[in-house]
Protein backbone atom coordinates (compact mmCIF):
# COMPACT_ATOMS: atom_id res chain seq x y z
CA UNK A 1 0.00 0.00 0.00
CA UNK A 2 2.77 2.27 0.63
CA UNK A 3 3.51 4.10 3.75
CA UNK A 4 0.58 3.94 6.66
CA UNK A 5 -0.67 6.72 8.41
CA UNK A 6 1.05 7.43 11.82
CA UNK A 7 -0.28 6.09 15.42
CA UNK A 8 -1.18 8.86 17.90
CA UNK A 9 -0.65 8.52 21.35
CA UNK A 10 -3.75 7.01 22.26
CA UNK A 11 -3.71 4.54 20.06
CA UNK A 12 -5.70 7.03 17.39
CA UNK A 13 -4.28 7.43 14.18
CA UNK A 14 -3.66 10.54 11.67
CA UNK A 15 -4.47 10.13 8.34
CA UNK A 16 -1.37 10.74 5.47
CA UNK A 17 -2.00 13.27 3.69
CA UNK A 18 -1.12 11.71 0.53
CA UNK A 19 -0.45 7.69 -0.46
CA UNK A 20 1.04 6.54 -3.19
CA UNK A 21 -1.47 3.37 -3.42
CA UNK A 22 0.34 -0.04 -4.95
CA UNK A 23 -1.33 -2.80 -3.41
CA UNK A 24 -2.75 -5.57 -6.25
CA UNK A 25 -6.34 -5.54 -4.59
CA UNK A 26 -6.79 -1.90 -3.56
CA UNK A 27 -5.79 -1.13 -6.79
CA UNK A 28 -8.14 -2.98 -8.86
CA UNK A 29 -10.96 -1.32 -6.50
CA UNK A 30 -9.84 1.80 -7.19
CA UNK A 31 -9.69 1.47 -10.73
CA UNK A 32 -13.24 0.62 -11.41
CA UNK A 33 -15.38 3.63 -10.79
CA UNK A 34 -18.61 1.66 -9.42
CA UNK A 35 -16.51 0.05 -7.17
CA UNK A 36 -14.37 3.07 -5.42
CA UNK A 37 -17.52 5.49 -4.60
CA UNK A 38 -17.77 3.34 -2.35
CA UNK A 39 -14.75 5.13 -0.71
CA UNK A 40 -16.37 8.72 -0.57
CA UNK A 41 -17.68 8.65 2.79
CA UNK A 42 -14.84 8.42 4.17
CA UNK A 43 -11.80 10.56 2.42
CA UNK A 44 -11.37 13.05 4.21
CA UNK A 45 -13.83 12.69 7.37
CA UNK A 46 -14.85 9.99 9.69
CA UNK A 47 -18.17 8.16 8.88
CA UNK A 48 -20.55 5.57 10.20
CA UNK A 49 -22.02 2.87 8.16
CA UNK A 50 -25.42 4.36 8.73
CA UNK A 51 -24.16 7.71 7.05
CA UNK A 52 -22.35 5.91 4.63
CA UNK A 53 -25.06 4.28 3.26
CA UNK A 54 -27.24 7.17 3.67
CA UNK A 55 -25.15 9.65 2.00
CA UNK A 56 -24.63 7.02 -1.13
CA UNK A 57 -27.90 6.04 -1.28
CA UNK A 58 -27.20 2.40 -1.00
CA UNK A 59 -29.09 -0.36 2.19
CA UNK A 60 -26.84 -0.30 5.16
CA UNK A 61 -26.12 -4.45 4.33
CA UNK A 62 -24.53 -3.29 1.20
CA UNK A 63 -22.64 -0.62 3.22
CA UNK A 64 -21.75 -3.20 5.73
CA UNK A 65 -20.25 -5.44 2.54
CA UNK A 66 -18.50 -2.47 1.19
CA UNK A 67 -16.83 -1.62 4.35
CA UNK A 68 -15.13 -5.17 5.06
CA UNK A 69 -13.95 -4.87 1.34
CA UNK A 70 -12.52 -1.53 2.06
CA UNK A 71 -10.86 -2.47 5.51
CA UNK A 72 -9.37 -5.78 3.88
CA UNK A 73 -8.10 -3.47 0.66
CA UNK A 74 -6.14 -1.66 3.72
CA UNK A 75 -7.71 1.70 2.11
CA UNK A 76 -9.68 2.33 5.39
CA UNK A 77 -9.45 1.90 8.93
CA UNK A 78 -11.65 2.03 11.93
CA UNK A 79 -11.15 5.46 14.15
CA UNK A 80 -12.68 7.07 17.25
CA UNK A 81 -16.38 5.89 17.74
CA UNK A 82 -18.96 8.26 17.68
CA UNK A 83 -21.76 8.95 19.99
CA UNK A 84 -25.42 8.53 19.01
CA UNK A 85 -28.36 8.32 20.55
CA UNK A 86 -26.42 7.30 23.88
CA UNK A 87 -24.33 4.43 22.30
CA UNK A 88 -21.03 3.99 20.65
CA UNK A 89 -21.00 3.67 16.81
CA UNK A 90 -18.42 2.45 14.69
CA UNK A 91 -16.46 4.81 12.56
CA UNK A 92 -13.93 4.78 9.29
CA UNK A 93 -11.87 7.29 7.56
CA UNK A 94 -9.76 6.79 4.41
CA UNK A 95 -6.13 5.50 5.39
CA UNK A 96 -4.73 9.55 3.35
CA UNK A 97 -7.25 12.17 1.86
CA UNK A 98 -5.70 11.99 -1.39
CA UNK A 99 -4.73 8.80 -3.17
CA UNK A 100 -2.54 8.55 -5.73
CA UNK A 101 -2.42 5.28 -8.24
CA UNK A 102 0.17 4.84 -11.20
CA UNK A 103 -1.26 4.72 -14.58
CA UNK A 104 0.78 1.43 -15.23
CA UNK A 105 -1.34 -0.49 -12.97
CA UNK A 106 -4.21 0.23 -14.57
CA UNK A 107 -6.28 -2.25 -16.60
CA UNK A 108 -5.26 -2.01 -20.55
CA UNK A 109 -9.05 -1.16 -21.04
CA UNK A 110 -8.99 1.84 -18.46
CA UNK A 111 -6.94 4.48 -20.20
CA UNK A 112 -9.71 5.35 -22.47
CA UNK A 113 -12.75 5.04 -20.09
CA UNK A 114 -10.33 7.07 -17.73
CA UNK A 115 -11.31 10.72 -19.38
CA UNK A 116 -15.03 9.62 -19.06
CA UNK A 117 -14.56 9.51 -15.33
CA UNK A 118 -12.07 12.62 -15.11
CA UNK A 119 -14.99 14.65 -17.35
CA UNK A 120 -18.00 13.51 -15.37
CA UNK A 121 -17.19 15.99 -12.80
CA UNK A 122 -16.42 18.72 -15.37
CA UNK A 123 -18.36 17.86 -18.31
CA UNK A 124 -22.14 19.02 -16.91
CA UNK A 125 -20.49 22.49 -15.04
CA UNK A 126 -19.17 23.47 -18.54
CA UNK A 127 -21.93 22.32 -20.97
CA UNK A 128 -24.06 24.14 -18.35
CA UNK A 129 -21.52 27.68 -18.25
CA UNK A 130 -21.87 27.36 -22.35
CA UNK A 131 -25.11 27.00 -22.70
CA UNK A 132 -25.93 30.42 -20.96
CA UNK A 133 -23.08 31.66 -22.38
CA UNK A 134 -24.96 31.07 -26.15
CA UNK A 135 -28.10 32.43 -25.39
CA UNK A 136 -26.56 35.76 -23.85
CA UNK A 137 -25.19 35.74 -27.47
CA UNK A 138 -27.71 34.07 -29.35
CA UNK A 139 -28.86 36.96 -31.43
CA UNK A 140 -25.56 36.95 -33.03
CA UNK A 141 -24.56 33.23 -33.49
CA UNK A 142 -25.71 30.93 -36.95
CA UNK A 143 -25.65 26.91 -36.78
CA UNK A 144 -24.08 25.98 -39.89
CA UNK A 145 -24.58 22.42 -40.83
CA UNK A 146 -22.77 20.64 -43.37
CA UNK A 147 -21.44 17.45 -44.95
CA UNK A 148 -18.34 15.24 -43.82
CA UNK A 149 -18.78 12.69 -46.75
CA UNK A 150 -19.42 9.30 -45.26
CA UNK A 151 -19.17 10.69 -41.71
CA UNK A 152 -22.59 12.26 -42.45
CA UNK A 153 -23.28 16.23 -41.38
CA UNK A 154 -21.31 18.59 -38.60
CA UNK A 155 -22.48 21.22 -37.37
CA UNK A 156 -20.56 24.55 -35.37
CA UNK A 157 -21.28 27.61 -34.53
CA UNK A 158 -20.14 30.82 -36.16
CA UNK A 159 -20.39 34.56 -36.02
CA UNK A 160 -23.71 35.64 -37.39
CA UNK A 161 -23.18 38.98 -38.72
CA UNK A 162 -21.26 42.59 -37.89
CA UNK A 163 -22.43 44.43 -34.53
CA UNK A 164 -21.91 41.11 -32.02
CA UNK A 165 -19.54 42.33 -28.88
CA UNK A 166 -16.61 40.13 -28.01
CA UNK A 167 -17.42 36.68 -27.12
CA UNK A 168 -17.23 36.11 -23.34
CA UNK A 169 -16.88 32.40 -24.30
CA UNK A 170 -14.52 30.14 -27.00
CA UNK A 171 -14.84 27.18 -28.10
CA UNK A 172 -12.37 25.79 -30.74
CA UNK A 173 -12.67 21.63 -31.65
CA UNK A 174 -10.45 21.06 -34.69
CA UNK A 175 -7.47 19.63 -36.78
CA UNK A 176 -4.06 21.31 -36.83
CA UNK A 177 -1.46 19.93 -39.46
CA UNK A 178 2.23 20.94 -38.49
CA UNK A 179 5.59 19.54 -38.66
CA UNK A 180 7.09 18.53 -35.44
CA UNK A 181 8.70 22.22 -34.30
CA UNK A 182 5.14 23.64 -34.93
CA UNK A 183 3.73 21.27 -33.04
CA UNK A 184 5.78 21.21 -29.84
CA UNK A 185 6.37 25.35 -30.20
CA UNK A 186 2.28 25.33 -29.92
CA UNK A 187 2.22 22.73 -26.66
CA UNK A 188 4.82 25.08 -24.95
CA UNK A 189 2.93 28.11 -25.25
CA UNK A 190 0.10 26.43 -24.52
CA UNK A 191 1.17 25.20 -21.15
CA UNK A 192 3.32 28.46 -20.64
CA UNK A 193 -0.23 30.33 -20.83
CA UNK A 194 -2.28 28.12 -18.16
CA UNK A 195 0.63 27.77 -15.55
CA UNK A 196 0.71 32.29 -16.38
CA UNK A 197 -2.20 32.40 -15.39
CA UNK A 198 -3.00 29.52 -13.06
CA UNK A 199 -0.20 31.46 -10.68
CA UNK A 200 -2.80 34.45 -10.52
CA UNK A 201 -5.75 32.44 -9.67
CA UNK A 202 -7.30 32.96 -6.50
CA UNK A 203 -10.79 32.29 -5.42
CA UNK A 204 -11.35 36.17 -3.62
CA UNK A 205 -11.55 37.36 -7.24
CA UNK A 206 -14.88 37.64 -8.63
CA UNK A 207 -14.76 35.94 -12.08
CA UNK A 208 -15.02 32.57 -12.26
CA UNK A 209 -13.50 30.79 -15.75
CA UNK A 210 -13.72 27.27 -16.71
CA UNK A 211 -10.92 26.41 -19.36
CA UNK A 212 -9.86 23.15 -20.74
CA UNK A 213 -6.88 22.22 -22.90
CA UNK A 214 -6.76 19.58 -24.85
CA UNK A 215 -3.49 18.95 -27.20
CA UNK A 216 -3.03 15.63 -28.23
CA UNK A 217 -1.36 13.65 -31.37
CA UNK A 218 -3.67 11.83 -33.65
CA UNK A 219 -1.65 9.35 -34.57
CA UNK A 220 1.79 8.00 -33.83
CA UNK A 221 4.57 9.93 -35.19
CA UNK A 222 5.76 9.10 -38.84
Amino acid sequence: MGRTAPRGASGAWTPAAELHVSDPAAVALLWHPAKRVHLRPFLGQPAGLADAARSLGIQKTAMSYWIRRLLDTGLIRPCPEALAGGRRVPQYRCVADRLRLSLADAPLASHEAMFDDVDARWHPQTRRALGRAIARQARWLDLVIESTGAAGLATQLVPGGPGAPADDFLYYRGRLWLDAGERDRLRAELDALWTRYAALSDRSKPHALLLHLVAVPEAPTR
